[in-house]
Order: C-alpha cells, then sequence, then structure tokens
C-alpha cells in the first residue's frame, strides 16, 4: 500500500510539474510575442471597411486611417451624419462608399468604385463589420427575422468577401471578419443574433484554412460587451428591436403566450434597453485588435475582446468557460448565470 500511495504521488507530482512547465511557457510566449511583434509596411495600402455609418465600423475607419491606411468607407446611408464625419475627418484618406451588403448590385458597385480607387499597392484588407441585432426566444422568433439577420450577419460577409477575394489574393493580404462573443457563447433569447455569428465564425475558420495557400490570413474579432457604444441597441435600432419583440408576442399562438407568459417578452425588453445603458467608454481595445490584425505579420486566428470593466467581461467570460468546460455542466451553471423568466408550471403538467 505504501509503495501504491508512493507512486500515486509522485505520478500527480509529475503532472503538477509539467502542468507549471506548460503555464510558464504559455507566460513567456506571450511576453516575448507581444515585446517582439514584427509589423508589415502599411504605407499607401487600401483597405475597405463595412458598416461605417456608426459604432465599430466608424471608429475603425477613423483609427485606421490615422495608422496609414487609404480606408474605402462602406456606408448604408452615405448621407448620415457618421459618413459626414468621415468625410470631414478623413482628410481626403477615407471615402465614403454607398454599400447595402444585402444587395449583389451595390456591392458590385462598391468593388468598381473601390477598385478605381485603389493605389498601385492594391486592397490589403477587407473589414467585415456590418451588423444588426433582433432578439427573441426561439418560439417567438419568427422565421423572417432569422432571414433578415443572417441576410446581414452572415450572408452578407459571404457576399462582399466573395466580391473582393480576388483583389485581397492579388496582394496577399488579409481578410478581418468582426463576429462577436456570442459567435462563441450561445446565449438564450438572442436565437436569430447568435446563429448568425456562429455561422460567420465557422465561415471564417473554413475560409482562413482555404486562403492559407494563397498567401492570405483571415481573422477574426469577437468583440465582448460593448452594445452600449456601437449604436446596435441605440436610438432607432432599438426602437427596431423592442417593436419586433412586441410584434412577436402577437403573433404567437395562445399555446405558446400560455407557456411563456408575457413576462418573458417585457424582461427581454427591459434587458435590451439596460444593456444599452452600461459599458466600456471607448471602442479602442476592439480598433487595436483590428490594427494588429492587418499589421501584425502572424497575427491570431481570433481576438476576444473584452468590453466591460476590462479585464473581465461577464459575456467573454463566459465564452472562455463554455469552451472549456463539459457541455452538461456548462449547461447547468449557465441556469443560474443566464436565468430566464419562470414559465407557467400549469402547461408542464401531465395532460394539461
Amino acid at each position: 500500500m505504501v509503495a501504491i500511495g508512493l507512486l500515486v504521488y509522485l505520478i500527480a507530482l509529475d503532472v503538477y510539474i509539467h502542468i507549471l512547465a506548460i503555464i510558464a511557457l504559455y507566460v513567456i510566449y506571450k511576453f516575448i510575442s507581444k515585446r517582439y511583434v514584427k509589423k508589415l509596411d502599411i504605407t499607401e495600402k487600401g483597405l475597405f471597411i463595412t458598416g461605417c455609418d456608426t459604432g465599430i465600423g466608424h471608429a475603425a475607419a477613423l483609427r485606421l486611417r490615422k495608422a496609414g491606411f487609404l480606408v474605402f468607407a462602406g456606408c448604408l446611408k452615405p448621407d448620415s451624419d457618421g459618413a459626414k464625419v468621415l468625410k470631414e475627418k478623413g482628410g481626403g484618406r477615407i471615402r465614403v462608399i454607398p454599400l447595402d451588403v444585402t444587395n449583389d448590385e451595390s456591392i458590385k458597385q462598391a468593388l468598381e468604385t473601390t477598385r478605381q480607387g485603389l493605389p498601385e499597392s492594391g486592397l490589403w484588407g477587407v473589414i467585415n463589420n456590418a451588423g444588426i441585432e433582433l432578439a427573441a426566444e426561439i418560439e417567438f422568433a419568427s422565421i423572417d427575422m432569422m432571414k433578415r439577420v443572417a441576410d446581414v450577419n452572415f450572408y452578407g460577409m459571404v457576399r462582399v468577401t466573395k466580391a473582393f477575394l480576388p483583389l485581397i489574393r492579388k496582394a496577399r493580404g488579409r481578410v478581418v471578419n468582426v463576429t462577436s462573443v456570442k459567435g462563441r457563447l450561445p446565449w438564450p433569447a438572442d436565437t436569430a443574433y447568435v446563429s448568425s455569428k456562429y455561422a460567420a465564425e465557422a465561415f471564417s475558420d473554413i475560409l482562413r484554412r482555404e486562403m492559407y495557400r494563397f498567401g492570405v490570413k483571415v481573422v477574426i474579432i469577437e468583440p465582448g460587451r460593448f452594445s452600449n457604444i456601437t449604436g446596435i441597441l441605440q436610438g432607432d435600432r432599438l426602437n427596431v428591436a423592442v417593436d419586433e419583440l412586441n410584434q412577436s408576442w402577437e403573433r404567437a399562438s395562445e399555446e405558446v403566450k400560455e407557456a411563456y407568459g408575457r413576462r418573458c417578452i417585457d424582461d427581454l425588453i427591459t434587458a435590451l434597453r439596460e444593456d444599452g445603458k452600461f459599458g466600456p467608454t471607448s471602442l479602442d481595445p476592439v480598433t487595436d485588435a483590428m490594427l494588429d490584425a492587418l499589421v501584425n505579420v502572424n497575427p491570431k486566428c481570433r481576438y476576444l475582446v473584452h468590453g466591460t470593466h476590462q479585464p473581465i467581461d461577464k459575456f467573454c467570460v463566459l465564452a472562455l468557460l463554455n469552451q472549456y468546460l463539459p457541455e452538461p455542466l456548462f449547461d447547468h451553471f449557465s441556469r443560474w448565470i443566464l436565468p430566464l423568466p419562470p414559465v407557467n408550471q400549469q402547461v408542464l403538467k401531465p395532460g394539461s
């Protein structure tokens, strides 16, 4: 027994030492990779960004123009206040281009306009950033809602990428796809948005592996909780999301209404309103990640960018737990950390 106990102790000690060695090597690697990053010369390189009217796309256009890129900023509304700001602050190095990522003809025209204005070095990067948010639990989310969200968040990304890839391949450049922390976190009551972001993550991973042989790098940016300053759930967009929830209640069958109760909708509306009130005051962490993705000789495959109260962002922490914990354990944990409104217990009784 003593020999067995000693053997178990030695094995445990050996495992512990190996774990410590792995952690130490990882810390050293992170230190060296940050201290000795090899960066590319981006002087006079072209860059195309979608969704630049507001939020992340708008901030990225200004930040990356300052870094030295010639920015072609795709805006859904080229006469919007955000587009006007880009024109005023761009100093000739931000060119606003009309773009609707759900319209093939609009993308074709944006491609041609960009092609005509490119410097000799060509188009170095495309940042697919355009996105919308409509939330609802699965039984309230209409197929039309799912399609509208996917048309922008997923198919819009696919359309733009396919159109601009020939230019990117020629430059051996970069495709940077903005998904979300929810592209790694199956957040309840956000069916359409989360599904579209999971699809965008899969598309980006596949594209990265296909483009490797052309020397093109594909990078994913996963912003955490930044909704208070992105505009995705602010002003008119918030009103649209709230109206959609109210309509989803009206469309629901009496059976679904009885099972869930109106509180399900009201609590989600409250959560959407509250989510837009709190969070970080700057989008710099996201635009910094974009810049590194574009200029680092060896960028990460994905950048999970913490938002609220950095470096602790509930969404990002949960995404990491979802990645590493066994699924049944995370499911149980999520019922506590991601509570949903109680349902009508009467409808759960046999024969009811």
